[in-house]
């Protein structure tokens, strides 16, 4: 038996073609985090298995999810992924036997609308299949990766992955993440934050996304993608600084505006 457990906020535009992909499964599991939309209303007509998610990350998302399937396999689908024809054969072959544990499987990446194969985007394998039986948990509150027990198989066959839609949808994400990534260095003990330091980062991140990837040889959308992926890395690290200061920006200003007030606007 095989349980697909899906991911979802605010997926309207995406979750159907998602769900018409895995409705072969034997079980569907909606795991969502926060839905406005009209996600659970599409999603409902593929499963009743629909939970509202507690915590604020993938990895948490991920390891209750897991506790509330009941299939022998579990397969991890993101809202933005689509599990092909030939994979779907694949999966109901493996599934049959003991050979392996869990499976990566590769994605191919449809990028700013275009599929894309160079540096990050090709086979970018993720380990989404697993025996329960043998599977441990999910660690990492950013790049989250699972624990199980036994040997990795890899797929022959692929995800597609329908990412970076548009510049806002790269750019929303970005700032989303780069909270949760910033809070974690800070944890961590980074070094301060300073001018100098953002900017070797800049330019070390443009090195490894538009040379070390080849981002820069790869045509308008490879540029594109090494520059945004270059912002989200920079942003976290300004998140970082932000994060440092004896006092949050709110608190500067609030203060700056008190003192206005008492001096009668003298400046």
């Amino acid at each position: 038996m095989i349980s697909v457990i899906v991911i979802t906020k605010n997926e309207e535009e995406r979750i159907k073609a998602c769900l018409e992909s895995v409705k072969w499964a034997d079980e569907i599991i909606i795991a969502d985090t926060g839905s406005t939309d009209n996600t659970l209303e599409i999603a409902r007509g593929y499963t009743k298995n629909i939970f509202a998610c507690k915590g604020n990350n993938f990895m948490v998302w991920r390891n209750e999810a897991i506790e509330k399937a009941s299939g022998d396999w579990i397969l991890y689908l993101d809202s933005d992924e689509r599990v092909l024809e030939s994979l779907r054969k694949e999966i109901e072959e493996v599934t049959k036997s003991a050979e392996n544990s869990a499976y990566a499987i590769s994605r191919r990446n449809i990028i700013f609308g275009q599929e894309e194969k160079y540096g990050p985007f090709w086979p970018d394998w993720v380990v989404r299949l697993f025996k329960k039986s043998d599977f441990e948990t999910w660690v990492g509150e950013v790049h989250e990766y699972p624990k199980f027990k036994g040997r990795l198989g890899y797929t022959k066959n692929s995800f597609l992955h329908l990412t970076h839609r548009d510049i806002d949808h790269v750019v929303l994400k970005s700032l989303s993440w780069s909270k949760i990534d910033a809070k974690l260095r800070l944890e961590a003990g980074h070094p301060q934050i300073s001018g100098w330091r953002l900017l070797r980062i800049l330019t070390t991140e443009l090195f490894n996304q538009g040379i070390k990837r080849k981002g820069f040889f790869s045509g308008t959308v490879g540029v594109i993608d090494s520059l945004m992926q270059t912002f989200s890395m920079v942003i976290t690290y300004i998140r970082l600084w932000e994060l440092q200061q004896p006092k949050t920006r709110r608190e500067v200003y609030q203060d700056l505006d008190k003192k206005l007030i008492e001096s009668n606007f003298n400046f």
